[in-house]
Order: C-alpha cells, then sequence, then structure tokens
C-alpha cells in the first residue's frame, strides 16, 4: 500500500509541478522515500539502474543533436521549405497558405522528427518553430488563438503517435529493445508498417479537424530567412543518414545504443564547435532526464514488488482465451496504462510481465503491441509521456495555456483510432 501511495502523490506532482520543481526533482524524491522506508533496496537500485541507464544517455544524446540541428539553422530550412510548399500566393515576405497542405507537412515533418530525435527531442524541436511561426500571425480574437493551440496539439500528438519505427524513435523502444535484446532491423522492420499505419489515419482525422474548425488559408509573415549553407545543411542530411546506420554497426558488434547516439551527438559538437558549441546550449540539455527516469523507475519497482506485474501476468494468462483478440487487448491495456501511470513505469511493468509471461518462448507481436499501446495511448492525458511533460513545460514559459478540457477533446478523438489502426498494421505483417 506504501508505495501505490509514493507512486501516485509522485504523479500528482509530477503534473502539478509546484514552485516550478524540476520533473527530475520529484522523480527522485519519491525514489528516496521508497528507500529510506525500505520497500526497494540497494540490489533493486542497481537493477533499476541497469535498466535504463543507456536508454536515457541515447536520450540525452539524441535532444544534443537536435539541438546541435537546430543552432545550425537545420530545422529553419526544412521549416521555410514547407511554408514554400504550402503557400497559395506571396506578397514579399507574407505567405498564404492553404490549411490542409501546411498541416499535412507539419505533421510529416514532426514524424520524421518523432524518427531519427526521438519523441522528446522533435517536441523540443517543433514547439518552438511553431510558436515562432504563429509570433506573426494576426490574432484577433479566440477563435484565432484555438488556430495556434490546434497545431500545437496537432505537433505534439505527432511527436509521440508517429515514434514507433527506429528503436531510437522514444525512450519505451530502447528500454524494451534492451530488455528483450532485440534486433535494431528486425525492430524497423516489425514496427514500420504499424507505423504508416498510425500516420495515414492520423493524418486524416487531422485533416477533418482542420476542415471543421480551421480556415481553409492562414497568412503568415516571415521575418527571418534561414541563414544554413546549402553544403551545411547537405552534409547535415549524409551525417544523419550514417548516424542512424551506425545503429546497425552497433548491433554487429553488441555495443550499447548510447555508444553511437551520445557519441555522435559529440562528433557533430565537435565538427561544429566554432559555430554552435557554447554553454547555454549544453545547460538546457536535458540533463535531468537521466534522474527523472532512475528515480520514476525506482518508485515503479516498488509496485513491481508489491505484486503489480504478477496481476500483469494473471491477465495476460485470462487473456489468451481470446487468441483472435489478446494483441489488440494488450496494447490497449498498455495504452490506457499509460495514460494513467505514465508510460515509462507502464512499459517497465509490462516489459517484467511480459518476461515471465513468455517463459522463454517470445511472442514478438504482443513486446510490439505492449510498445504501440504505451507510445500512442500515453497521449490520452496530458501526464502520460515525458514528451508531454517537457511540451508543457515550454509553453508555460510562452505563457500558452492549453485547457486540460481542449486536450482531452483531441485525445480521445485521435488517440483510439490511431492505436487500433497501428496495431492492425502490426497485426497484418
Amino acid at each position: 500500500m506504501l508505495a501505490w501511495i509514493i507512486f501516485l502523490s509522485t504523479l500528482i506532482l509530477l503534473f502539478w509541478r509546484p514552485w516550478n520543481l524540476p520533473i527530475w526533482s520529484i522523480s527522485i524524491l519519491g525514489a528516496f522515500v521508497a528507500f529510506v522506508l525500505g520497500i526497494v533496496n540497494f540490489n533493486d537500485v542497481y537493477f533499476v539502474f541497469n535498466m535504463i541507464w543507456d536508454s536515457s544517455l541515447s536520450l540525452i544524446g539524441l535532444i544534443i543533436l537536435s539541438f546541435s540541428l537546430e543552432a545550425l539553422g537545420f530545422f529553419d530550412k526544412i521549416a521555410f521549405a514547407i511554408l514554400q510548399s504550402s503557400k497559395k500566393d506571396q506578397v514579399g515576405q507574407k505567405y498564404t497558405l492553404i490549411t490542409y497542405k501546411f498541416m499535412i507537412f507539419i505533421i510529416l515533418f514532426t514524424g520524421f522528427l518523432a524518427t531519427f530525435f526521438a519523441n522528446d527531442g522533435a517536441i523540443l524541436i517543433i514547439t518552438p518553430i511553431i510558436l515562432a511561426l504563429f509570433s506573426n500571425f494576426n490574432f484577433k480574437n479566440e477563435k484565432d488563438k484555438f488556430i495556434l493551440i490546434t497545431f500545437l496539439l496537432i505537433a505534439s500528438f505527432a511527436c509521440d503517435f508517429l515514434s514507433n519505427t527506429l528503436v531510437i524513435s522514444n525512450l519505451t523502444n530502447i528500454i524494451t529493445t534492451n530488455y528483450f535484446k532485440l534486433s535494431f532491423l528486425n525492430f524497423a522492420f516489425s514496427m514500420l508498417t504499424p507505423n504508416v499505419f498510425a500516420c495515414i489515419v492520423y493524418v486524416v482525422l487531422s485533416l477533418i479537424i482542420a476542415k471543421i474548425f480551421l480556415p481553409k488559408e492562414l497568412e503568415f509573415e516571415v521575418k527571418k530567412m534561414p541563414n544554413i549553407s546549402q553544403k551545411t545543411f547537405i552534409f547535415c542530411f549524409i551525417f544523419l543518414t550514417f548516424f542512424v546506420l551506425a545503429f546497425f554497426v552497433g548491433e554487429f558488434l553488441k555495443l550499447p545504443i548510447s555508444v553511437f547516439s551520445l557519441g555522435g551527438a559529440l562528433v557533430f559538437l565537435f565538427i561544429f564547435r566554432e559555430k554552435i558549441l557554447n554553454f547555454s546550449m549544453l545547460r538546457n540539455a536535458p540533463w535531468g532526464v537521466l534522474i527523472f527516469s532512475f528515480g520514476l523507475y525506482v518508485v515503479v519497482y516498488a509496485l513491481h514488488k508489491e505484486g503489480l506485474s504478477e496481476n500483469f501476468v494473471f491477465l495476460l494468462k485470462w487473456l489468451q482465451n481470446y487468441e483472435n483478440y489478446n494483441t489488440f487487448a494488450l496494447g490497449f491495456i498498455s495504452a490506457f496504462g499509460s495514460a494513467i501511470f505514465n508510460n515509462l513505469p507502464m512499459v517497465m511493468i509490462g516489459d517484467l510481465a511480459l518476461k515471465e509471461y513468455f517463459n522463454n518462448e517470445i511472442n514478438y507481436t504482443l513486446i510490439y503491441a505492449h510498445l504501440l499501446g504505451c507510445n500512442i495511448g500515453a497521449k490520452l492525458t496530458p501526464i502520460g509521456s515525458l514528451a508531454t511533460l517537457l511540451w508543457l513545460g515550454v509553453l508555460s514559459k510562452q505563457g500558452v495555456k492549453i485547457s486540460i478540457k481542449t486536450y482531452f477533446k483531441f485525445s480521445i478523438i485521435l488517440s483510439l483510432p490511431v492505436l487500433f489502426s497501428a496495431i492492425l498494421g502490426l497485426l497484418l505483417i
């Protein structure tokens, strides 16, 4: 019972954020209380650290690389290309955009970011870009402000919905891959189709929302042109290609993912050290993610020791009676669990339970369904994923408020159909 009290108190504090406390301080406080009360011990702490260190360092590397590319103007160049591709008319620096085209390109761009820089890195990149674009938008009334909120929500949901293709696309993917020793190549092969299905359904639903609630055209004024040279831009694309290929080499050499994620980011920093390396950028990197993940996982492991994983195993065995539906059932159970408890705790509890349930006969389809539920279902609530918590922090600093009511309107309409389509795509392969 004590473990549940500590866990629920930690979640409430993470969402409430009293005195603007950093999220890592809240999770580590919960872990400390669990340790002091004897619910977890040194062996448990070591097990958790061994489980999450590689994924957390990998995420930090991806976010540092994304910050470096952003400092060079790489993403500004792509954002400007989106404006050019979406425009209907242009007078000087003023662009009239076709709304549905602009929305499609934003979703695809966000999907690209989520695939290569993880959902957390993607949300830290796309949010400032959208805020910068709409800073030149002429807000006349509350309806105009709703346009900004709609695009912020659409981009935010895309960060998690489309973070399935690669191991590095989500922290949950990295943790599960390491725990079950999954192949980087097989993971990509298995999750590509579900991600494509999710993307298609998400685009369709987003366009329906745009058709109902948004004007057919949007007007923007571009005050700042991208300053990255064509040569540097091409080099960045080539570097990203080899960056991803390096993970396949790493798998062959049996090296941790963080060696290439963090190592690649540091190499990129060194190459462009004179242009982008500064204390401010390094200071703003989310170093607290490592501590946050560690603290939250210790809190969750306390629940595991109190029998939560055993209950999950019992549920999995019960689902065996419904062989045609157990993949969907597991995906939606993981989704609702992620929405309530956050997807980091849910992926850990699910992984531990699946390991016990499989008893050396691994069912990869169930593992991937569990991940899809954790990645997509996490968006059902604002506390469901670390990316959403980071996103809310960025919006708070910019003075942008999104009501809980508005968030839930979007999450209910979008999350469940996208999850269903992704699991359907998984079963088809």
